[in-house]
């Protein structure tokens, strides 16, 4: 195995997305759970009898008009009702196509209670609409859909939300693609529109994917090792990494520029990360002692700089990323942090810790390397341990999930919608995540991954290294 960008670190030397399936979310807060939706929402109160271990899980149907299927998925974890379930319909299915709404409770995968909407139930395209359904013995009848009282509690699920219609996930080939990058390690890859694949890595690498499938070094008149590539489809793109940190590829001319205007690192100071933000030419980068750094100005020309105070200082930021105005911030020990809404005036959020990467693994700190966010509400990261944690209905969900049995440290995450991701760590090892199943899909002794993008879940590239330190990009497509 070659030595990590982040092990000899740890020692102490190292948009908003389009979900293609129906969501629900549970709320966890007594508010209005479809004020931030653009476009139609369901509030869906379910309320019924109730009582600890009662129900794990709560079976949700939309069913379409005759010629059409039902749409079906669930939520599960230590249900107690009342609970307000978000729904939101997949893309290309109109509400006014909905004739019915039906909810199931289940115990150990057997229906308890049911309920749904009477005959009549009309949802309007693009209407935010309110329905209470009281869950009662199958048989029993059910309630009429009568409008909702939101001022009860609703119940926090700390289970992911349900992508209910999302198709089956197509099995992908992974095949290395030959890169002239030779002995240099890639760190992060990036897909922007049509064919355009931007890799970095040490020593001031870059490679950019030729619409013919080859790959081209392209000189970032750096030798400063790489860890971070963003940028805007079809325009400019930027690479973060050690000081002095920052360079664009220019969206006219392809050349790489230094854009490090107030950028004032320390001397050893790196920044780890970057993603784009609201606006063209906004960027956020994660750096060292807790900051985040933000750009902002001209794609076109040099931005101005200035850092944000995210995580607790000496604390290590690896991964950053942005959706529908929130930014998400991970890193050493197990931190996560979000700041909602980009304007002025907004501030970071108090940081999350998670216990159980707050400790050290074989002699260098635990902590949280990869982070992807689908909407302001909701985001997935993975580190040390084998786990991945969830920020869900707006909160950094406590408990974490296990991916990888045998403990395998994942570098980074990347999804399509929150119930279909990848993440990727030593050893080669992909892992391929639906809803809360974890499937391995391959490994690989002699390689180190570090990054994984796509632009759909059969077109998806990972970076690292293989044996000596040579440079790997994997290509997974059917």
């Amino acid at each position: 195995m070659t030595t990590s960008l982040k092990s000899w670190v740890r020692s102490g030397l190292l948009v908003a997305a389009t979900l293609p399936g129906l969501l629900l979310f549970t709320d966890c807060r007594q508010r209005e759970v479809c004020e931030d939706v653009v476009g139609p929402c369901l509030a869906l109160r379910v309320t019924g009898p109730s009582a600890p271990g009662m129900y794990d899980e709560l079976r949700t149907a939309l069913q379409l008009d005759a010629a059409a299927p039902a749409r079906t998925g669930s939520t599960t974890g230590d249900i107690q009702l009342p609970v307000t379930l978000r729904v939101v319909p997949p893309a290309g299915v109109l509400p006014s196509t909905v004739r019915s709404v039906q909810v199931a409770g289940l115990a150990g995968g057997t229906e308890v209670a049911t309920a749904q909407t009477p005959a009549g139930f009309t949802w309007a395209d693009d209407e935010h609409l309110t329905v209470t359904l009281e869950l009662s013995p199958p048989g029993g009848g059910t309630d009429g859909g009568l409008p909702a009282d939101l001022s009860g509690s609703p119940a926090d699920l700390s289970g992911p939300p349900a992508d209910l219609a999302l198709p089956p996930p197509p099995s992908l080939k992974w095949a290395a693609e030959p890169n002239p990058s030779g002995k240099n390690e890639l760190y992060h890859v990036w897909t922007g529109g049509g064919t355009q694949v931007l890799v970095v890595g040490s020593a001031g690498t870059a490679l950019m994917r030729q619409p013919t499938g080859t790959w081209t070094a392209e000189a970032t008149g750096t030798t400063s090792d790489l860890y971070g590539v963003f940028g805007i489809p079809g325009s400019s793109a930027w690479a973060t990494g050690q000081n002095p940190g920052a360079w664009r590829r220019d969206g006219n001319s392809g050349k790489w520029l230094p854009d490090q205007g107030g950028l004032a690192l320390a001397p050893q100071a790196t920044l780890w990360a970057v993603t784009t933000g609201a606006t063209a030419g906004e960027l956020w980068a994660g750096s060292d002692e807790g900051k985040v750094w933000h750009r902002t100005g001209s794609p076109l020309g040099n931005g101005a700089w200035q850092s944000e105070q995210a995580l607790p200082a000496g604390v290590t930021i690896y991964s950053i990323a942005y959706s529908d105005g929130a930014v998400f911030a991970v890193g050493q020990h197990g931190y996560a942090a979000v700041r909602k809404d980009t304007g002025s005036g907004a501030r970071w959020q108090p940081a999350f810790q998670y216990p159980a990467l707050a400790g050290t693994t074989m002699g260098h700190d635990d902590g949280l390397y990869g982070v992807f966010g689908f909407d302001r509400n909701t985001a997935v990261a993975v580190g040390s341990k084998g786990l991945l944690v969830r920020y869900a209905t707006g909160a950094w969900q406590p408990a974490p999930q296990t991916l990888d049995p045998g403990g395998n440290e994942f570098n980074g995450v990347w999804g399509t919608a929150p119930g279909r991701i990848w993440a990727v760590g030593y050893q080669g090892l992909i892992v391929r995540v639906d809803g809360t199943t974890a499937t391995t899909l391959r490994t690989d002794a002699n390689q180190s991954l570090y990054g994984i993008y796509g632009r759909s879940d059969s077109d998806i590239y990972a970076v690292g290294s293989s044996l000596g330190g040579f440079s790997l990009i994997l290509h997974g497509q059917p």
